[in-house]
Order: C-alpha cells, then structure tokens, then sequence
C-alpha cells in the first residue's frame, strides 16, 4: 500500500518522458525521410536544403542527449551536457557554411569562419573527457581547462586566418587541425572508457565512441571523395552525415538508466587512477602543438602560449598535490581519532561499569602476563580473593542501590591496599575482587590481608543481615605461588578459590592462604586462629 502511494507521483512523470521519447525519435525519423525527399524532389539543386535538414537533424539528436542528461546522476549529466553543446556547435558551424554560400563540392575544404566553429565544436566534449574523477571536484581546474580551450580558440584563429598562406596550403592546414582534433577525442574517450568508476559512466563514454566511430569515418570518406573523385553536394550520400548523430539520438533515447544507488561504483585502482591521471595531459599536448605551429611567424605569441601551459600544468599539479596533502592530513587526523577511539573503547572494555575499576577481561590478562614475569625473574605470585560476608543480605534488607554503594565503598579501599603500579584489583563477579599482587610471597599477602580487614572495620558499614554485629565484613582466601611458577595460572586462582571456601567455612571474617606446598593456614582476620 506504502509503496503504491509513493510511486503513484511518479508515472504520469515516466509517462510523459515516454512520450517526448516517441516523439524526438519520430522527429530523427521524419528529418532523415525529409531530407531523402528533399534530394530526389529538387534533383541536384538541394544542397542548401541538404544542408538544413542535416542541421534539423543534430538539432533533435541535441535535443535526444540534453534529455538523457536530465535523467541521469549529476557526474555524468553533465558530461552528456558537453556532448550535446559540441554537436549544437557542430550544428552552427554547418548552419553558418550554409549561409555563407553552400559549396557545390561534398565535403568544403575552404576556409572560412565556419571552419573555426567545427574546430571549436570539440572543445566541450575534450573539456568534459578531461575533467576525471581526481580534478573534478576543483573548479579551479576547470576553470585552467576552459583556458586551454580558450588558448587553443585563439591559435586556431591565428593559424587560419592571421598566418600568411596560399589557400591551398591554409586548406591542407585546416585538415590537419580537424585531423588532430579528432584523433585528440577518439584517443581521449579511449582513455576514459577504461578508467569508468560507474556504469551510467560507461554508457556515457562508450555512446561518445560510437558517436565518433559513426562520424570520423563519414568525415574521412567525404573530404577524400571530394578531393579526389570531385564529389557533388546535393546528392543522396549527403544523409551519411545523419548516421553519427541518428548513432548519438538513439543511443541517448534507448539505452537502460539505472538508479546510482543500483549502479556500483567501482573503486579506482592503480591503472585507473593513471589514466584518469594522464587524460588532461592530451589537451595540453594538442594546444602545445598549434603553439608550435604558429611560432614562424609568431614567435612571440608562440612563445606567451607555451609559457601560459606551463604555468597552467603547474597550477593544476599544484593543485592535485594540495588535493593528495590535504587528504593524508585527514586521513591521519581521522586514523589518530580512531587509535584514541578504539583505544578508549578497549580501555572501557576491560573497566567495571559499576565500580570503575578492573573487569575479569582485565584481570585474565594481566595474571597471564605476571605469570611469564613470575618465570623470567624467578619471583611468586599472590593472589587474594576478597568476598563479602552476606552480601545477599544487604541488597535483600537494605535494598540493591545501598548494595550498591557497599561496592563502591569497598573498591575504593581495596584500590589503596594495592600501592605498586603492576598490583591490580579486579570486580571478578557479583560481590568477589581479585587483587593480583606481583612478586609477592606468604609473608606479603597476609600482611596486606589484615590490612584490609582492618580497613573494612574502619568503614563500619552497616549490614543488619550479618551476626557479625550488623557491621560489613569481608572474608580473604589467599592463594601463593612457588617462585617459578610452575602451578600456572588457573592452579593460583584454584589455590585461593580453596583458601576462600575455608575461609568461609570457619566462620568469615577472616584470611585463609594456601600455599602449593601447604594446606589451608588462617592467617588474619577477627576469627583466625592457627590451622
């Protein structure tokens, strides 16, 4: 039910997208039958009209892949944005030939202005092919690429128009710059196609290169059928110029879309991350190339353009690096937060949430390592077990948040009685405490034994459920290594286990210690009294 509600808004959206769909793939139909009549109606006397229909046709191929853009992913968007700008340019610069005065010749190999627009009409699809997913985030970069195209614009125009040549050689010169410009974008979206992070990418990408796979072939093939076999315009072979952008139409109305949450993206590896590295650099090559070319007879302007690349490929690597830098430094400072995190994560891992002291984690941990120092220095092992007398008592009469508070109180003391920095007090369980004590002997142990009962009694906490005297007390079952350790470390815990089970079974209130070697001893306590 949720889900119908929520794509009801939707449909009458995806009905009308199928219907502009129809009809932008009518209108492609429609131009290319218009334009066939057009040829066999006027009989050689249509290549003005040829050539209009040629431009009706990019027009609504534009119009097909501006509308793919407004149905994709921000990314690639607005690289179908560049694409349609080149072929609306491409659409100028035959509507502006056309103007001028249509040549009778195929393919025109003069040089007029609108040979500077078919140049340019390529720099919006070089700019969006170079713009990777490195720079793409730095409009400074972008805004250095415009430059080039800029810088290239003006090349073209000298080169063409202000550099002292014949025709024919100013002819041969604009089929060479054509020549480059084309092979500048089949090797540049060569380059992207491997380096895709997404598949609406890929689609993008490789529906450029069909585009030019349809259109440098027909350029080709036009330019030397005029040149060599002196073919007429006006004729049927003038609707090739459809296949390329009928190619760019169809593939823009028809290919799947996929949600960019469906669609994974893939992670960049080494190879990627060259290529979409290397990409931009082709540009500047291509821009160094008219440079030189114009350095004969402007050598000044030759000389400004290389310097302006130079500094432009600086500024842009300078910016990358800052990119890199700034990225490491944050990396850093988040694996740095991280450390802190997970370190304070594990120190509160091995914490008692009650009483702020030592967990069973803890303590596990810190016996194991005090007994491989116990082995390496030849020294023994304490351990006491502190237990406190009825303590269900005092949660049952006196309630669980005194208990509480009896806990506390007691971990508080038994953190004094352990002075050195490797003695550690452990919550073990419910009302027990384990207070490992390092190189301490039998002697040690009993000392600091009676010395917590003697605090207990100082603290005179009340235990009405107790008879003895209705005041807190504890019983100590303490556990004594031999020097080598060689009982371990579950046998010691075992050991003062005993001790406190004896302990208790003679009455609490008092210190049990056993020894490997020795049975149960009372060594402190109100009730101790020798074994």
């Amino acid at each position: 039910m949720n889900s119908a509600i929520a794509e009801a808004p939707i449909e009458p959206q995806a009905g009308m997208r199928v219907a502009l769909r129809g009809a932008l793939a009518a209108a492609m139909a429609l131009v290319v039958a218009l334009h066939a009549v057009l040829i066999l109606a006027l009989h050689g006397h249509a290549i003005a009209a040829s050539r209009y229909a040629t431009v009706a046709m990019v027009l609504v191929a534009t119009a097909c892949v501006w509308l793919r853009g407004q149905r994709v992913a921000a990314r690639e968007s607005i690289m179908l944005r560049w694409l349609s700008a080149s072929m609306l340019l491409w659409g100028v610069a035959h509507f502006v030939e056309t103007v001028l005065g249509p040549p009778d010749a195929a393919s025109s190999l003069a040089v007029d202005a609108s040979d500077l627009i078919y140049v340019v009409a390529a720099f919006p699809l070089l700019l969006a092919l170079s713009t990777t997913r490195e720079t793409e985030p730095h409009r400074s970069i972008f805004f250095l690429n415009c430059g080039q195209m800029g810088l290239a614009t003006l090349l073209t125009y000298v080169l063409l128009f202000r550099t002292p040549m014949t025709p024919q050689a100013a002819s041969t010169m604009m089929g060479t710059i054509y020549a480059v410009d084309c092979e500048l974008l089949v090797a540049l979206t060569l380059l992207r196609f491997l380096a895709w992070t997404s598949r609406e990418e890929r689609r993008v990408i490789g529906s450029i290169l069909a585009f030019l796979a349809a259109y440098v072939p027909v350029e080709v093939g036009m330019d030397y059928a005029t040149l060599h076999w002196n073919l007429r315009a006006g004729n049927l072979l003038d609707l090739l110029w459809s296949i390329p952008f009928g190619v760019a139409g169809c593939l823009a109305l028809y290919l799947p879309l996929e949600a960019e949450a469906a669609g994974p993206r893939v992670r960049p590896g080494r190879n990627r991350m060259l290529v979409g590295t290397m990409s931009p650099l082709l540009i500047t090559t291509g821009v160094f190339a008219l440079a030189a070319s114009v350095a004969l007879h402007f050598p000044v302007l030759a000389l400004g353009s290389i310097f302006l690349l130079l500094v432009v490929q600086g500024l842009e690597s300078g910016v990358l690096q800052w990119k890199y830098l700034t990225g490491q430094t944050q990396l850093q400072e988040r694996e740095r937060d991280l450390w802190e995190a997970n370190a304070a994560l594990e120190r509160l891992s091995q914490l008692d949430p009650l009483t702020n002291i030592s967990n069973r984690r803890r303590f596990d941990l810190a016996l194991d390592q005090a007994g491989r120092h116990a082995v390496r220095h030849k020294k023994p092992i304490a351990l006491l077990i502190i237990d406190l007398d009825f303590f269900k008592g005092v949660n049952d009469v006196h309630g669980h948040s005194y208990g509480d508070v009896c806990l506390v109180s007691v971990a508080r003391m038994l953190a004094m009685q352990a002075g050195r920095p490797y003695d550690l007090l452990a919550r073990y369980g419910g009302d027990e405490f384990f207070l490992l004590l390092p190189d301490t002997g039998a002697h040690g142990a009993a000392a600091i034994a009676d010395r917590i009962h003697a605090a207990v009694r100082k603290m005179d906490l009340e235990n009405r459920a107790s008879p003895m005297g209705g005041r807190l007390t504890v019983s100590v079952g303490a556990g004594v290594s031999d020097a080598e350790f060689r009982i371990g470390a579950a046998a010691l815990v075992d050991l003062a286990d005993r001790a406190l089970y004896e302990a208790k079974k003679r009455g609490r209130n008092q210190t049990c210690l056993r020894t490997p070697v020795s049975g149960p001893e009372l060594v402190g306590g109100a009730n101790s009294a020798p074994a």
